[in-house]
């Protein structure tokens, strides 16, 4: 693993740009670094939208949210002055529903030494409901730094 390649996964909201932002200002002017940056879509559920016509409609705002979520991030690097080149993006297909496992398989993938994530800020309740990835990620963090932005 290279702790120069770092995977960064982003899904628009203000923590996981965050996460994209701190990335840049540590990483920026560094050689031999390398950005991943990866959203993850989960696909809708057929039981909140079973006609296929409104399945695929929200499918597709999933991916388009996504997509700008990568750009909005890519620009934040860009804007401090990173090589477009050290910059890399992708989406992913949930992998049985399990947005954590899906960025971990990234993550191998790509051979990244860092994953950097932003806290969602879920309260105790919801943590323990819901679930949180970012935990998920650093409970399996094994040969691999977890960076958790708040």
């Amino acid at each position: 693993m290279n702790g120069k390649h770092i995977l960064v996964a982003v899904d628009g909201s203000q923590n996981s740009l965050r996460a994209a932002d701190y990335v840049g200002e540590v990483v920026r002017g560094g050689p031999g670094f390398h950005i991943e940056l990866v959203a993850v879509l989960v696909p809708p559920d057929r039981d909140i939208f079973p006609d296929p016509a409104l399945f695929q409609a929200e499918r597709d705002t999933r991916a388009r949210d996504a997509a700008q979520a990568l750009e909005t991030a890519r620009e934040g690097l860009l804007g401090k002055g990173m090589d477009p080149a050290i910059i890399g993006t992708r989406t992913m297909s949930c992998l049985d529903k399990d947005v954590a496992g899906t960025i971990l398989a990234v993550r191998g993938e790509c051979g990244c030494g860092t994953v950097v994530v932003g806290r969602r800020g879920l309260s105790k309740a919801e943590e323990f409901l819901l679930g949180s990835i970012s935990s998920r990620v650093a409970r399996h963090a094994k040969d691999f730094t977890v960076w958790v932005v708040g």
